[in-house]
This record gives structure tokens, C-alpha cells and sequence, in this order.
């Protein structure tokens, strides 16, 4: 796929988080193929990946379309781009916050009496209500008994989420709102940058780049 798209000249058009996209698919198709027994949502995920930007290859000399891609696939790197502006914008208490939310809290066994669950929004929702807060001057509220998801985990999340490069938080937040744990990606981002260095030769930094 990487090979691909250097063939066709369409690599150095790509957005940086287009880049970084196909970046982490070559991680996961490395990964998985070491795998005893890869999991199917991964493979999924990387047969999605690779098929989306097949399309890419293919355009404008063809109009085949590969039905593994999501058809939604190059509106979610641009709402990506919003979202991640939007979550700069966020004060550190409400990042906090709106990570925390995106979590999934723990079901319920079917023994405890209270059988509710905290919700998980969708992203664009959370980090609307978080803006729509600050404009009010209001702090993140407590969570709900039934909430396990800690803020202290989500502080850390927000900490190693906002020492990535801009590029590689656009991409980690498209994930997170397609459903991912962000506790989960940004671990994933930080291993990928690894497996490029150490399979491919690629060297990326994984820290973001120091403000004037």
C-alpha cells in the first residue's frame, strides 16, 4: 500500500494525518501477521484501512470501488481535523473530562441491583457540551455513582495524548470516535512509532514538536 501510493505520486499529496493513517495500518499489518492468532476487529480494521486507500490509488483512471472501504472513510479525516482542533481548544480540566467520557464504563453484572451503565457519547457530542460548559464558566461535573471511569487515568491519557505530534492526535482522535478507548489508542500510537523505527526503518518523532 505504501509502495502504492509512492508509485502513483499521491504520498506526498496526503494530508500529514492521511500519512499517519497508512503509517499505522503498515504497524498493525506487521503486528498482526507476527500474531498467533489475530483478533478479528484488528483485521478488520486493517482490511478497511488498506482498501480505502486502494480507492485512492486507483482514482481518477478508475471508478471500482474496493467494498471493504467505509464509505464514509475521507469525511471522518476531516471532521478528525475539527475534532482535534476543537479539543485544543479545551481547558486541561474538560480534555480531562471529555477522555474520561470516552471510555466505556463497566457493565453491570446481572447480581448488582443498580443496572445502570454511564453512557459514552459520541466525540463531536462531548466535545460540544464540554465547549458549550466552558462558555459558562462551569468545571467538569462529578461522575454518577454508577460511573467507574477514572479521571485519574484519563489525566494521564490527556498528558501522553497531548505530547503526540498534531498529526498523530488528528488520526488517534478519528479512532477514538469510531468507538476506541483512548487509554488504548494512544498506547497504540506510541508502540506503532516504535514498529515503524524498528521494521521499517521509519523514523518519526513521537513527541510533538516544542511551541515558540
Amino acid at each position: 500500500m505504501w509502495d502504492e501510493l509512492k508509485a502513483h505520486g499521491l504520498w506526498d499529496e496526503l494530508p500529514e494525518h492521511d500519512q499517519i493513517s497508512v503509517y499505522w495500518a503498515l504497524a498493525d499489518g506487521h503486528n498482526l501477521a507476527a500474531a498467533r492468532a489475530p483478533k478479528p476487529p484488528q483485521l478488520a480494521r486493517l482490511i478497511s484501512e488498506v482498501a480505502y486507500f486502494a480507492e485512492e490509488c486507483e482514482r481518477p483512471w478508475s471508478d471500482r470501488r474496493w467494498p471493504e472501504a467505509q464509505p464514509d472513510r475521507a469525511r471522518e479525516a476531516v471532521n478528525a481535523v475539527q475534532f482535534e482542533s476543537q479539543y485544543g481548544t479545551l481547558s486541561p480540566a474538560w480534555m480531562v473530562e471529555t477522555m474520561r467520557r470516552m471510555e466505556t464504563a463497566r457493565k453491570p453484572a446481572d447480581w448488582e441491583r443498580d443496572q445502570r451503565q454511564a453512557e459514552r457519547p459520541a466525540l463531536p457530542v462531548a466535545l460540544f457540551a464540554a465547549t458549550e460548559a466552558m462558555k459558562r464558566d462551569q468545571a467538569p461535573p462529578e461522575p454518577v455513582s454508577y460511573d467507574d471511569r477514572s479521571s485519574e487515568n484519563s489525566a494521564g491519557v490527556v498528558r501522553r495524548l497531548n505530547r503526540l505530534p498534531q498529526e498523530w492526535r488528528i488520526e488517534t482522535l478519528r479512532r477514538v470516535a469510531q468507538g476506541g478507548s483512548p487509554a488504548h489508542l494512544v498506547s497504540e500510537a506510541a508502540i506503532t512509532i516504535n514498529v515503524l523505527h524498528s521494521a521499517f526503518g521509519v523514523s518519526l518523532a513521537w513527541n510533538a514538536r516544542r511551541r515558540p
